[in-house]
């Protein structure tokens, strides 16, 4: 009985404490109830929906491929690029040369200095130079070919002999520079990889157009600079002014495409350069060996105007070779490294694309004149239609005419029915004949 009265005591304060303070809610909400009615809707729809992340921008964006990836193309010469730099790395021997150090996942960090970024970090020093190649190592941890041979190498009386031991040693570290762990010792990119697609449309054709825009840029720098190009053999290859005339607008992107200056940037774009400025300097680059060419050295009186005293000028170092100039290794110069197949099999991308075009430009003529054919031929036939409306009527015959004419037909007729007409014997003849048999 006492816990009822107190109990009743507790409500009926609570109730007279309510009617002097009353609540912003009813006290006999919960609390979390309260809250959730007091959010506005838009908080309430973020609170209700599904908990998944949103989506970033830069998920959105294409996904550089990891560290070893021997199959990209992509990677492969972003690795090949770090050894554009002529105050890093100069030109080794083919089997030590960058290429081959890419393509085993290497790139260049430091003055003759490649290392595994993004993997296990290893590092060689490439240097031919005899008194240093003994210093040469592997940064944590060296191998045992990074050791071996230097000694004796320098003991050697013969210096191509060193040489050639010192390009074996460096040969055994593209790989073995690896640790053991590392994916790049196990495998790397196969030999084709190299490679430039310049067959597919798709391809091409919108590469060949960046390239030649880039160039156009340049027409003032190229106009009057003597090239060195592949020879224009009519039966495989067009010249240039005859590839304008025959592709399509859409190809290179413009109308106008029969000047000079255009002619000459589709030269140099079918070569695999494109221009770009640097410094305030007009430049030809290659996007597959990352060579790069002043083309103020090839304009007009260079060579005369900075040529020393008494010394004598050649006149052909002042020519621009579209294909040599590529490095060695360039796809668009060497076909070892373009790896040609088929029909096309030992031709370097530069030929493979000139026939290519030169192919596609004559198809796109064939298919133009076929167009105009049936317009030319309509018209011809409108013309003989109006000149059969134009044609004078022949009068009308007269009754003379007509009765002539009719006879004659009559008379045709008579002689048609003669032709088919059967005689038929008598009939009593006939009958003797059957009474004396």
């Amino acid at each position: 009985m006492p816990e009822a009265i107190a109990t009743t005591k507790r409500k009926f304060y609570k109730a007279l404490e309510s009617l002097n303070n009353p609540p912003a809610t009813r006290p006999s909400e919960p609390a979390a109830k309260r809250v959730r009615r007091s959010i506005s809707t838009t908080s309430t729809a973020s609170r209700t929906a599904p908990t998944t992340k949103a989506p970033n921008t830069e998920d959105a964006v294409f996904r550089k491929p990891p560290n070893f990836s021997p199959w990209s193309h992509e990677t492969f010469l972003a690795r090949l690029k770090t050894y554009s730099n002529v105050s890093l790395w100069y030109p080794k021997p083919e089997a030590i040369s960058e290429v081959e150090w890419a393509k085993r996942g290497w790139v260049c960090v430091g003055v003759s200095t490649v290392a595994c970024k993004g993997g296990c970090e290893k590092r060689v020093v490439v240097s031919l130079d005899l008194e240093r190649s003994s210093a040469a190592d592997v940064e944590g941890g060296g191998t045992d070919e990074a050791n071996c041979g230097a000694d004796e190498g320098l003991d050697a009386e013969n210096e191509s002999l060193l040489e050639t031991a010192l390009v074996a040693r460096y040969q055994s570290l593209i790989v073995d520079g690896h640790s053991a762990t590392c994916p790049w010792r196990q495998a790397g990119c196969k030999d084709d990889i190299h490679h430039l697609q310049v067959v597919r449309p798709p391809i091409w054709q919108p590469e060949l157009k960046n390239r030649y825009h880039s160039l156009r840029g340049l027409d003032g720098a190229i106009r009057d600079v003597n090239m060195t190009t592949l020879p224009h053999d009519s039966a495989s290859c067009l010249p240039p002014e005859k590839m304008l005339m025959d592709l399509p607008a859409e190809v290179l992107g413009e109308n106008d495409q029969t000047s000079k200056d255009a002619a000459r940037a589709l030269e140099v774009a079918l070569h695999g350069w494109r221009g770009s400025h640097d410094s305030g300097n007009d430049l030809l680059q290659c996007d597959a060996c990352f060579q790069r060419i002043g083309l103020w050295m090839y304009q007009p009186g260079y060579r005369q105007s900075h040529a020393r005293s008494g010394e004598s000028e050649d006149d052909d170092s002042a020519t621009l070779d579209l294909l040599e100039l590529h490095r060695d290794h360039c796809p668009w110069r060497n076909s070892e490294t373009q790896k040609a197949s088929g029909t096309l099999s030992g031709l370097n991308a530069s030929q493979i694309l000139h026939r290519v075009v030169s192919t596609y430009a004559r198809e796109q003529r064939r298919k133009s004149d076929e167009l105009q054919k049936p317009a030319q031929q309509g018209g011809v036939e409108e013309q003989d239609e109006e000149a059969d409306l134009e044609a004078p009527l022949s009068p009308a015959p007269s009754r003379e005419e007509v009765e002539k004419q009719d006879k004659e037909r009559e008379s045709k007729l008579k002689r048609l029915k003669s032709l088919f007409s059967i005689k038929r014997r008598p009939a009593a003849r006939s009958a003797v004949i059957a009474k004396s048999h």
